[in-house]
């Protein structure tokens, strides 16, 4: 009987000694606002529960001591969702991501697969399928789903992409410990494309007076290419960026293997008048490029690159489309009954579109006044963008003298009004080019 007391005070004693741990108010989804499991790494802890809320993902530091006894499983009494595990190292560099290895729509990571390198403070995250993982590039840190290592080189977590609904779970622990935060891990470096958040300060405007200018102080006007754009789209939104073509022969623009919506590209004057479009080049992605092939072939200069999702389309004062609905096909000068007009306007509802990445060649900064800024061999008062300033530019600021409003052409300073200002810069620039 006594053997058999001393027996129950001991195990007594080692649940004790047990920290099963409990979200306290709602865990963080980085490293830098996970929650801590405890206060040293010497207590074991053998589980770990909380609520997901709606798009949430909880992050929790805990202390594995030998990787080869380590392994997290979600309970399937208690996780009423398909869950996802994932564990970090102290930096937030990718380790090991598991979907469905626990069977159903559980999820189990251990090192079978020899992706935890040794003894240290890690982190466990838990999601809601299909709510995943995403680098300082915004891309994914792991191409399988089965208890499988990350990506090379992926680095560090920043973010995580997918809708999901709300859940409550239990994480079963074995080999795991308590543990505090680590030290936060370095920031992430800024990101190589232009962010239209970011750089650009916000969301990009839909219009020309309104696009965003695609421009950085320690970048070179009109020389330093621009290879990439990344933004977002919202509902029936359309994002416009102010870029300079040197060689519109070189210049393509495309959302190939950077969205996951159907896009439609759109090229454009500084005044508005319609350059290129195109809807679909590769299933419903879309690319421009062949611009000196066309009959309304554009001169280097600046221009109005948009990107929207289909069917938002781009129309004049009168409600007219710049350009038709199809072919969706190929790239096409403005075919619309609005064809010589600017765009005032986009028609066509449609529902948030999410993240896109526009892959750019040809393309460059440019000065930080945009359309009225110039480039080296760029002629001031070259309204028509034909690479001079001729008679043909003075006829189009004389016959719209007077006109007001955004899209007149023969503004040549953008400042909404054919006036005085634009007849002398294209009087003092006559014959540039020529």
């Amino acid at each position: 009987m006594r053997y058999l007391w001393t027996l129950l005070a001991s195990t007594a004693l080692l649940i004790g000694a047990q920290a099963q741990w409990t979200e306290t108010g709602d865990a963080g989804d980085l490293p830098e606002t996970a929650q801590a499991t405890g206060t040293d790494t010497s207590t074991p802890l053998p589980s770990i529960s909380g609520a997901l809320a709606a798009d949430d993902v909880d992050m929790f530091a805990i202390y594995i001591a030998d990787p080869a006894t380590f392994q997290a499983e979600t309970n399937s009494t208690t996780t009423n969702f398909d869950s996802q595990l994932w564990l970090f190292d102290v930096n937030g560099n990718g380790i090991v991501h598991d979907d469905d290895s626990a069977g159903g729509l559980r999820s189990r990571i251990n090192n079978a697969n020899n992706c935890i390198p040794g003894p240290g403070i890690y982190y466990i995250a838990i999601s809601r399928y299909n709510r995943d993982a995403r680098n300082c590039d915004d891309a994914a840190m792991w191409t399988s789903a089965a208890n499988a290592c990350a990506v090379a080189g992926s680095g560090r977590v920043a973010s995580w992409s997918g809708t999901t609904a709300a859940g409550n779970y239990e994480i079963v622990l074995t080999g795991a410990f308590t543990a505090p935060l680590g030290d936060d891990p370095a920031d992430c470096p800024p990101p190589t494309p232009w962010d239209e958040q970011y750089y650009g300060g916000g969301d990009a405007g839909d219009l020309p007076a309104t696009a965003q200018l695609v421009t950085l102080p320690d970048q070179t006007p009109c020389t330093t290419p621009v290879n990439r754009i990344r933004g977002n789209l919202d509902a029936s939104d359309v994002d416009m960026y102010v870029i300079y073509i040197s060689d519109p022969a070189a210049f393509s623009a495309s959302t190939v293997g950077g969205a996951s919506f159907d896009t439609q590209l759109w090229l454009f004057n500084c005044d508005g008048t319609g350059v290129a479009f195109n809807d679909d080049s590769t299933d419903v992605q879309s690319t421009i490029d062949g611009l000196n092939n066309l009959s309304c072939a554009p001169q280097p200069g600046v221009y109005l690159l948009a990107i929207s999702r289909y069917n938002r389309d781009a129309i004049d004062s009168s409600g007219q489309l710049l350009w038709n609905n199809s072919p969706f096909t190929g790239v096409r000068c403005p075919d619309g009954p609005g064809a010589a007009n600017p765009i005032a306007n986009w028609t066509g509802t449609t529902s948030a579109a999410g993240q896109y990445i526009i892959t750019l060649q040809g393309a460059y900064f440019v000065t930080d006044q945009g359309c009225a800024g110039t480039c080296p061999g760029q002629c001031e008062g070259d309204v028509n963008n034909d690479g001079q300033v001729d008679d043909a530019d003075l006829l189009i600021v004389l016959f719209n003298f007077g006109c007001f409003g955004f899209g007149c052409q023969g503004d040549v300073n953008n400042d909404t009004t054919v006036d005085d200002a634009d007849l002398l810069i294209v009087l003092f620039n006559f014959g540039c080019g020529s």
